[in-house]
Formats: C-alpha cells, sequence, structure tokens
C-alpha cells in the first residue's frame, strides 16, 4: 500500500530529529521521520561525550555552534522540562610547543563572545590531579555537559506535537527517482511517496544517495570512549578538560571520569560501533600520562562511535545539485550535538522556503562536494 509523504527525513538523530522540530516551526505538517532501529538515537547521537564545545578552529563551524549555544541557554519555551546543559565550563589547553592548534580556536578576539587565553593556575586549582605541563589555557565557563537524551526527545516530541511522524523500525532501502527528481522511498514497510528526502542517517547518510547514483565522499571515523569505576578523587563539579596536541579529553561522569583519546580510524558504518582493544590502551596510557594518580584505575564501561566527515571537515547541509527534491544533513565530524539547533534551522530553511540567507549556509552546502 502506497504511502504519501511531503517531506521524509532518512535518521531518526540529533540532525533528523533537529530538522524535523524546525521544518514543524515553519508550518511543514507532512512529515515523516524514518528510523531503522527500534530506537531513535542509538548511534553517534547516543554514543557521543555530550560536551558542549564551541572552541572549534574551523570558523564556519565556530559561528554555528556558538549560535546553537545560545538555543541551549535559552531554548524556546516549553521545549524542555528541566535545563539542558550543565555549565561546569570547559578548558582547552595545551603544552606551549602545541599552543598555535588552542589559538586557531579562538577566532577574531574583536568578537565580544569569544574566551581570551587563561594563566593556567585556576586549571591546577579545579583539576589537583591533572599532571603539570599545560601552559596555554582557554576557558569558556558558560560550556560544559549537555543531556543528550532530553535534547533529542524534546526535537522529536516537539515536532511529533505538531504532526511530524516518527515511524522506528522502518529503514530506507532505496531512493527512488523518476525524472530527476525525488519520487519517494522504498521502505522496510514498503513505499513511501515523498516530494522531499532529507538524508540525515550519520554513518549511513551516503548509502542510499551512492547507490543511486548521486554519491557524496562522506567517510565514518570509529572513536572510542570510555567511564572508570567511581573514583573518591573526583569533584563530580569538575570542568570538561580537552587537552590538545596529545588530543586528550576527560569530564566526570556517574561518579568517575569519561575519558577519550580522540582516536579517528576510517571504518564502514556497520563496523564503526566494533570496539578495538588497541585503541582502549592508548586511552588508559593517555590518561597515565595525564592523571597519573589515577593510572590503574578500573573502566566500568567502554563503547564506540562514529564522526562521519566531509573532506574538507565542514558540514553537509542543503540540497544536492544534482537531483530535485534530494537534501542533506550530514557530515556533522563529532560536532552534531553541540550544533544540532542550527543544523535543524539550516535544513529547516533549504527544505521548506528552498533557500537559506544565514552567514553560514553558503560555506556548507553539498554543492562543493561535488566534482
Amino acid at each position: 500500500m502506497e504511502d504519501q509523504h511531503s517531506i521524509a527525513i532518512v535518521g531518526g538523530g540529533i540532525a533528523g530529529a533537529a530538522a524535523a522540530f524546525f521544518l514543524t516551526r515553519k508550518g511543514a505538517r507532512d512529515i515523516v521521520i524514518l528510523e531503522r532501529d527500534q530506537t531513535a538515537g542509538a548511534h553517534s547521537t547516543g554514543r557521543n561525550a555530550a560536551i558542549l564545545r564551541t572552541l572549534i578552529s574551523d570558523p564556519v563551524l565556530r559561528a554555528v555552534a556558538r549560535e546553537s549555544a545560545e538555543f541551549y541557554r535559552k531554548p524556546p519555551e516549553g521545549f524542555c522540562t528541566h535545563p539542558i546543559l550543565d555549565a561546569v565550563g570547559l578548558y582547552l589547553a595545551s603544552r606551549e610547543e602545541d599552543s598555535h592548534q588552542l589559538l586557531s580556536c579562538l577566532g577574531n578576539g574583536r568578537d565580544k563572545n569569544a574566551p581570551w587565553r587563561a594563566h593556567p593556575a585556576p586549571l591546577y586549582e579545579q583539576v589537583p590531579l591533572l599532571a603539570s605541563g599545560l601552559t596555554a589555557v582557554l576557558y569558556q565557563p558558560d560550556e560544559g555537559v549537555l543531556d543528550v537524551h532530553a535534547i533529542l526527545q524534546s526535537f522529536l516530541q516537539g515536532a511529533c506535537r505538531e504532526g511530524a511522524q516518527l515511524r522506528t523500525s522502518c529503514e530506507a532501502m532505496r531512493l527512488c527517482v523518476r525524472n530527476a527528481k525525488v519520487e519517494g522511498l522504498d521502505t522496510s514497510a514498503g513505499f513511501l511517496a515523498a516530494d522531499h528526502v532529507l538524508l540525515a542517517g550519520g554513518g549511513w547518510a551516503a548509502d542510499l544517495a551512492m547507490d543511486a547514483g548521486y554519491p557524496l565522499p562522506l567517510v565514518p571515523y570509529r572513536r572510542h570512549l570510555l567511564v572508570t569505576e567511581p573514583l573518591w578523587q573526583v569533584d563530580r563539579r569538575w570542568p570538561v578538560v580537552w587537552i590538545l596536541g596529545d588530543e586528550f579529553y576527560f569530564r566526570p561522569e556517574s561518579g568517575g571520569l569519561l575519558m577519550c583519546g580522540c582516536d579517528s580510524v576510517p571504518v564502514s558504518p556497520d563496523q564503526g560501533e566494533i570496539t578495538d582493544p588497541a585503541e582502549v590502551e592508548r586511552i588508559a596510557m593517555k590518561a597515565a600520562q595525564w592523571l597519573p594518580a589515577l593510572a590503574d584505575v578500573r573502566i566500568a564501561r567502554v563503547w564506540a562511535g562514529m564522526r562521519t566527515s566531509a573532506p574538507d571537515q565542514r558540514f553537509v547541509i542543503g540540497p544536492d545539485p544534482r537531483l530535485s527534491g534530494l537534501y542533506w544533513a550530514a557530515g556533522l565530524g563529532g560536532h552534531g550535538i553541540t550544533c544540532a539547533p542550527l543544523v535543524g534551522e539550516l535544513a529547516a530553511q533549504w527544505v521548506a522556503e528552498r533557500a537559506s540567507t544565514h552567514p553560514s549556509a553558503s560555506a556548507l552546502v553539498p554543492d562543493r562536494l561535488i566534482g
């Protein structure tokens, strides 16, 4: 039996959910979100570190992150019943020889919202277990940890209250095209007719388009995280600490510490969540270097997730010029949670209004990746 919707969103993670939310705010109602798993957000969205970090070296992504952070600080009326940002603070730090990486994240010093280089002493006062050697420091007191589950559910519920439908356990199998225009999707539940298809499937986002003859060079990269056992030495109000050069970050979680060694190995999407013991050992080695007092702690939980990126590391948001009715919200490269509000807004502008005048929009469209 044929099913007709004006807009089909492939992927119920943070990008698809945010796009659906902002589409309904623009008056769109005939929207269906297709999620192949039983639960939305089970992959990259649910396997990230939940950190709000706007200190990004790319100026376009930094601007997107800063605008999105304002959404989290002051969400729309009724978006969520409790605060979605725990502003414990975020330190970006490095040795002196790596300070150029740090300062590339600073942006234009004339920007009133830009952080300034700070003295390392307050960092060491707050996190006394941290090894010496960090001399270059940036500090954002109003950043920290996001409630990812609450954010995702708020986007989804907000969209569904306005008429969007979320269909779980429904996989998009094939993009259907007629006369150089999208006509819908073959799904595991049958054919779904749609005038517009938004690809927001994370590590799998490019598969449907590639199979239909419209490839984009998006590559998933695997990254590992772990959480230690509860530790009496850890103050749950410690800030997020992100060390550049060595690429290691940590923050309090479940009474212990969440840690990441920032590995980045290209994988197929179906291999992206398989843990590699060698990468877990690298995290432990970096932890022993920067938190030597915790060198022998036990690991409570380990997992891997995907960060999907374009070759230039920028997001891919907007219409595909090769196929009328095909849109992208993909390649978020590990910044998806931080940047979801503006990612969703930009995707909604392109789908609902066929244009975007936002200053960051032109730098993120798929055209740049099509030879």
